[in-house]
């Protein structure tokens, strides 16, 4: 009988540290340097290309899936921002994470007529959370200029990149 209870106990122990490790949570810790990994199983085709893609949401059109950080910067304030590109949609645009509400990020490109395209932090969902700007189509070779204005700051963060074959 002895033997018996003993082995029960250690297939309880076993069953007990299975269930321990196969709830526990195996992310990689999160670094502020480095942005939140959205979860994207496979690379579903935009819903737009070039000119189709000015002024339209990278997620909604799908340019978001997989794109090119062109750039990443730490702003000021402790918020990152980066450029990002699709090479498919032949759109850049910029987001940000870590911002406070009332911040917003401006992308834009050196080319006539083209507009600023801008998103800002509006409140606790954001400020938790990616904000991306509006594309703006940018061929290879172009250069790309971004922003972040704080709220609470008279001086903005600016830098530039070049879009690579």
């Amino acid at each position: 009988m002895a033997v018996l209870a003993a082995v029960c106990a250690v297939v309880v122990g076993a069953v007990a540290v299975a269930l321990l490790l196969l709830t526990r949570d195996h992310e990689e810790p999160r670094s502020s340097a480095r942005p939140p990994s959205p979860s994207v199983s496979s690379s579903p085709r935009p819903h737009c290309q070039g000119a189709a893609c000015e002024g339209r949401s990278p997620m909604v059109t799908r340019c978001g899936a997989q794109p090119d950080t062109l750039a990443r910067r730490r702003m000021s304030t402790g918020a990152w921002m980066e450029v990002r590109y699709n090479r498919r949609c032949g759109a850049s645009w910029a987001r940000t994470w870590g911002a406070r509400i009332g911040d917003r990020i401006e992308v834009s490109v050196a080319a006539a007529g083209r507009p600023v395209r801008a998103a800002g932090i509006a409140d606790d969902v954001d400020t938790d959370s990616f904000v991306y700007t509006p594309m703006t189509v940018t061929p290879p070779g172009t250069v790309v200029r971004a922003c972040y204005r704080p709220a609470k700051a008279a001086k903005e963060d600016c830098f530039e990149t070049r879009v690579t074959g």
